[in-house]
């Protein structure tokens, strides 16, 4: 495996560790341990992708509508079916 495609591999590997950690604060959005986590992660991969810009050129990111700032926003706000978004 060359430079970029292990340089990826491991982009995709916090890509997947942000999923993850995406889905679980659905059902524990207070979860502390798991915001911390999405911090060090989100870090670490914007890490990766800096090195891969400057190696390779241009990355396009998959994954960069994760938050952490806490709790997800929509926890907070209507749900679909509260907004009239579901009505026909």
């Amino acid at each position: 495996m060359n430079e970029k495609a292990m340089l990826k591999k491991k982009i995709y590997e916090y890509d997947f560790a942000l999923h993850e950690l995406n889905l679980y604060l659905d059902s524990h959005p207070t979860s502390e341990k798991a915001f911390s986590l999405l911090r060090e992660y989100r870090k670490v991969r914007e890490g990766l992708i800096s090195q891969y810009v400057e190696k390779f050129g241009n990355y396009v990111n998959t994954v960069d509508d994760v938050k952490a700032e806490g709790c997800f926003q929509w926890l907070k706000g209507p749900w679909p079916w509260e907004n009239g978004f579901m009505e026909e």
